[in-house]
């Protein structure tokens, strides 16, 4: 897996300020002094394992997410199908709905490898007006997003 190229503190600030929280309010609910917490935030000190977790406790985030580890994007995928009542109970599960999504993604303009290069097998390159389309409307706004997901026909998982 892959790393993100943002520093610590940036992802740090990023979850701080999505939470809601002043550095004065992340210092009450973590116990960090705010001075350290500015340091985290400018890049000057990285923490240690303990006060890792307790950051991530604190704002609610995985340590992974804050480490920049993209594991954190699967696991907030499935915090989101389980939210909504989605859930994996086997390997076999896991594997039909990685294929419906790629087949729903692929549909809606195709698929990049990891590495941006067509794969062999992955028959001809598409325009990269389509590429564009899926890359909106996963970065979509959540509004937005239902609204197109529905116009494809892509609700109803659980059904």
């Amino acid at each position: 897996m892959h790393k993100d190229e943002r520093h610590f503190g940036q992802r740090l600030r990023e979850a701080r300020i999505r939470a809601g929280l002043s550095q004065s309010e992340l210092e009450e609910r973590s116990g960090i002094p705010k001075a350290r917490l500015s340091r985290y935030e400018n890049g000057h000190v990285v923490p240690s394992i303990q006060t890792l977790e307790r950051l991530a406790v604190a704002l609610g985030v995985s340590e992974a997410s804050l480490l920049g580890d993209q594991r954190a994007i699967l696991e907030e995928f499935f915090n989101v199908l389980y939210e909504r009542g989605v859930m994996i109970s086997s390997s076999e599960q896991g594997v039909r709905l990685a294929n419906a999504l790629a087949d729903m993604v692929e549909s809606l303009g195709g698929r990049e490898s990891p590495h941006g290069d067509a794969e062999p097998g992955d028959g001809p390159a598409l325009p990269a007006g389509r590429l564009a389309t899926v890359r909106e409307w996963l970065e979509a706004e959540p509004e937005s997003e239902h609204a197109r997901a529905s116009e494809h026909g892509y609700l109803g998982l659980r059904e």
